[in-house]
């Protein structure tokens, strides 16, 4: 469809821009199946897990996690945990990190040097950071793993640390490794060591006192069914990486208390005070490492502006996917909810859904609410082994009638094609139709009949609930001769480590040997540290990719989240971000891209822009010849407005470009709808120019529209 939805936004467009992502991500690459055996070797680990995460207090405001400078280094349980894991590697990072210690560390000033060292040399956790309500009463919890194996050396190291910070003493209990660091009257600190475990509890609230501290710290107890635990199983299940959450329920009488009533209406108008939780983080979760922003929302159709998604893609490709994506299309409920709410807000650009509606039964004979009834809601677009495709369920009655319709437009033609036991439907669409169809200034046809002439054109065959559309008929006649026989829900799923069931945009790709690639760039990064160290690093030591057995193809996907309980965004990879740098080729090509977006987009951006200016004006020619004629007849300026003799009225020059012209005693004001053409209304006048009783030419000097969009002869 030429304009599934108004506003520009249109299913060709969709398909556009999963081919571009298509093209960066994938490549051309199809080799053949490599077998590759998994290593063997026990997994050593350079850092440890997080711990108060599992120990929270159910009164808990919000909870951070910040990384150990190490975990990086620490293998995961993802596709590079025998890379990181390996014997070999892990006595590589532990020379680095004598070699920071040694040449790094030691070299600081004395003042922060203690502090360094604890943490860089001691520290083996991430530093975890709990805000908690108690009686009203904000306190603050942080945790972390250590590496003292008993009391005594915990103890040395804490006094020694604590003497280095200004005003600060330790109150030590006796024969144990807690107390009380005091900062003076009011200002105290409860610290707490379990040599066993190797972990370290520290507590502080303002005002506090010693036994409220105590107190605070005997709630620490193991919780599995904290709700935050939901929200961080999904960002980070490894409990090193960064994660952040925060209870909006939990945290509301803190907002009464300090955000203006405004603000509060506004958290409330989008229910933000009923989350559960709202989370980010990256980590690994799944084998895959994430990046991903949650929102735990149960449904509320009165408050949410996203709908809730529920896909069944049921769909199957020629082969394994080489990369797919899933756009969820609203309900006509769904949408018209949706509609109505920004409308209502007064968003620039958003009409009302009854205009909406009338505007796409104009251009194409048939309603956007008839149109979301019909097809969806999702649709899957693909590139397989034949090609690339795009599938959308659909209701058959719904279709026929809509396809009645499109026959009895003019700038629509539909047909069906038998070739063999295949039928193929074919829509050739006019994407200009009569709307620009102006005399040139010449009086020549020849261009507007071109642009008249020119058709989009869609291919398409039935394949059960499934409409299989696709750019060409043999594409579709060769997916039938070879058969689909893998399903891409379970693709999606299996392999690329992604749910789509409640993706509301989505998109993942299969990238040829990219945790090989992403392992030579960490090989590399490698040397750069042994360097900066001072270490001894064996690099010749380390296994090769084909011994770490890596899988032969990664995953790299996005999607927008939006079911029933959780709002989300995510970003998955096979490894870690820098499988960008394979995803995208290489570190040259990132720059070779960059320069040519940076360069190509906004050019392509004004071409597109001056084109549809260059085609607006043809109207602008019709109006001064009809301007001149009049005139021609004895007819007087004053008297040359909307309405006079040919002259139109404002309004019936709309079309996708133009919103109306305005004459005014034979000076002509364009208006268009394009807000990249200036700011406040777009406008461009024609001012006619006489000698005598004659018009020697107009100028069009006048107007908002910036000079870098108007034709060449009005700049």
């Amino acid at each position: 469809m030429n304009t599934l939805f108004t506003g520009g936004l249109s299913l060709k467009k969709l398909v556009v821009a999963s081919l571009v992502w298509g093209v960066i991500l994938t490549g051309c690459s199809d080799s053949e199946k490599k077998s590759v055996a998994k290593p063997s070797f026990d997994i050593e680990r350079v850092t440890e897990s997080a711990w108060l995460y599992s120990a929270l207090p159910e009164n808990t405001v919000a909870y951070a996690r910040i990384p150990n400078p190490w975990s990086g280094f620490s293998a995961k349980d993802d596709s590079f945990k025998y890379a990181l894991g390996n014997q070999h590697h892990v006595e590589a990072v532990k020379q680095i990190q004598q070699g920071v210690q040694d040449n790094i560390i030691s070299k600081l000033e004395d003042e922060v040097k203690p502090l360094a060292q604890f943490y860089v040399e001691h520290t083996k956790g991430p530093v975890e950071i709990a805000f908690v309500s108690q009686n009203g009463q904000p306190v603050v919890f942080m945790a972390t793993r250590l590496d003292y194996s008993d009391d005594n050396s915990f103890n040395a190291a804490f006094s020694e640390l604590v003497k280095a910070i200004p005003n600060a003493s330790v109150m030590p209990q006796e024969d144990q490794a807690t107390g009380i660091v005091s900062f003076g009257p009011g200002a105290a600190v409860y610290y707490r060591y379990d040599s066993n475990e190797r972990q370290l509890l520290l507590i502080s609230g303002m005002g506090s006192s010693v036994t409220s501290l105590e107190n605070a710290a005997s709630t620490i107890k193991p919780n599995q069914k904290h709700e935050m635990l939901k929200l961080e199983q999904e960002i980070d299940s490894s409990h090193e990486g960064l994660f952040v959450w925060a209870s909006p329920k939990n945290a509301m009488p803190f907002m009464q208390m300090g955000l203006p009533p405004q603000k509060l209406a506004k958290l409330k108008e989008f229910s933000l005070d009923k989350a559960e939780g709202l989370a980010f983080g990256y980590g690994v979760s799944g084998g895959k490492t994430r990046l991903k922003l949650l929102v735990d929302m149960p449904i509320d159709d009165q408050s949410r502006y996203l709908p809730a998604v529920s896909n069944d893609i049921t769909i199957k490709s020629v082969g394994t996917p080489k990369w797919a994506s899933v756009i969820s299309i609203p309900t006509a409920e769904q949408a018209k909810k949706l509609i109505d709410k920004l409308h209502q807000e007064g968003i620039d650009g958003v009409k009302s859904w009854e205009a909406i509606n009338q505007n796409t039964q104009k251009e194409l004979g048939s309603s956007i609410e008839t149109l979301l009834n019909t097809f969806g809601p999702e649709v899957v677009i693909f590139k397989d082994r034949v090609g690339i495709f795009a599938a959308v369920t659909y209701t058959p009655s719904d279709v026929a009638a809509l396809m009645k319709k499109a026959q009895e437009t003019a700038t629509v033609d539909y047909k069906t094609y038998q070739q063999g036991n295949t039928e193929i439907h074919h829509l050739a669409m006019s994407p200009i139709g009569d709307g620009l169809g102006v005399n040139s200034s010449d009086g020549s046809e020849f261009g507007p009949t071109l642009l008249r002439n020119y058709r989009e054109n869609v291919f398409w065959t039935i394949e059960g609930s499934q409409v299989i559309f696709a750019s060409v008929p043999q594409l579709l006649l060769e997916r039938q001769e070879r058969g689909a026989d893998t399903s891409v829900a379970d693709w999606f799923k299996a392999e690329q480590g992604y749910n789509p069931e409640g993706t509301l945009l989505g998109f993942s790709s299969s990238v040829e040997d990219l945790s090989r690639s992403s392992y030579h760039y960490y090989l590399e990064l490698l040397m750069i540290l042994s360097d900066l160290s001072g270490a001894e690093v064996d690099l010749l030591s380390f296994p090769t990719a084909n011994q770490l057995g890596f899988p032969e193809k990664g995953a790299i996907s996005f999607g927008l989240r939006s079911d029933n309980n959780i709002l989300g965004l995510e970003f998955a990879f096979e490894n870690g971000g820098t499988d960008l740098l394979h995803g995208l080729g290489s570190t040259s090509s990132i720059a070779v891209i960059g320069i040519l977006a940076a360069v190509s987009i906004p050019a392509y951006q004004d071409y597109t822009v001056r084109a549809e200016m260059s085609a607006a004006t043809y109207a602008a020619e019709a109006v001064k010849v009809q301007i001149t004629e009049a005139l021609i007849l004895g007819a007087e300026v004053e008297d040359l407005d909307n309405g006079f003799e040919s002259i139109q009225a404002a309004e019936d020059y709309e079309n996708s470009v133009i919103e109306k012209i305005v004459v005014n005693d034979g000076v002509i004001t364009m208006f268009f709808k394009n807000d990249r053409l200036g700011y406040g209304p777009q406008t461009l006048v024609y001012v006619p120019m006489f000698d005598g009783d004659r018009i020697t030419y107009w100028d069009c000097t006048g107007g908002t529209v910036e000079e870098k969009y108007r034709p060449v002869q009005c700049r």
